[in-house]
């Protein structure tokens, strides 16, 4: 009886994590000032995994510091984590190229948290921001949903709210640009995250990506 609560349980922080997801193409506001309730489906995540790891075969599967260090030795995992630098610095150099205004995008997108000012902090919070998405997104909803359905579709349907989390309005050749890369981004996370079951090995890639991304469009 407790599974099938647990169960049921998990299904509901799914769906509300999905629900909440779609809420940024709302353009919600409060005086005048956009309402991101996206985020809070990281928040959500982030507890439903530490909540229902009882439904996992261990307690620290899904995201275990243990083994990271011998999953990063796996060669195909190092080999995606490279993919993941690669790809940002594609889409930095055909923004550079072809859209000039995705540049205003990104670090409009990104509020404070590019500011090369305070290092200190700036490296703290993409540090607490990638570890709480992949948490969120990789340990429990592509975990959980993995186990309803295949694992391609599971990763697919991630990765498509994954990437609405990281929506802002724009310019809809900006805004298509920018979600693609992020879809791709979490694409490759995911399957990181598959090959190793660790979350830190999918936070490496996801740390590196939006560092070096930081780099590249701040300084």
């Amino acid at each position: 009886m407790k599974k099938t609560k647990l169960h049921t349980a998990v299904i509901i922080l799914v769906i509300v994590m999905i629900i909440l997801s779609f809420t940024n193409l709302l353009n919600l506001q409060i005086n005048g000032e956009p309402l991101k309730l996206a985020g809070l489906s990281v928040i959500i995540g982030i507890i439903a995994y530490f909540t229902t790891c009882k439904t996992n075969e261990s307690k620290n599967e899904g995201f275990n510091i243990k083994t990271f260090i011998g999953s990063l030795k796996n060669k195909t995992v190092i080999m995606l984590i490279l993919l993941t630098l690669i790809v940002n610095v594609i889409s930095f150099v055909t923004a550079k190229l072809c859209l000039p205004a995705y540049v205003e995008h990104i670090l409009k997108r990104s509020g404070d948290l590019l500011d090369f000012a305070n290092l200190p902090i700036m490296l703290l919070e993409l540090v607490v921001f990638a570890l709480g998405e992949e948490i969120a997104w990789r340990a429990f909803f592509q975990k959980q949903t993995s186990k309803i359905i295949p694992f391609v579709p599971s990763l697919i349907l991630t990765s498509i709210l994954f990437s609405l989390g990281h929506f802002n309005f724009g310019e809809p050749i900006i805004v298509f640009f920018d979600l693609l890369f992020v879809f791709l981004d979490s694409i490759i996370y995911g399957i990181i995250f598959k090959k190793t079951d660790n979350a830190w090995c999918s936070f490496s890639a996801h740390f590196l990506a939006n560092l070096l991304s930081a780099v590249l469009y701040v300084l």
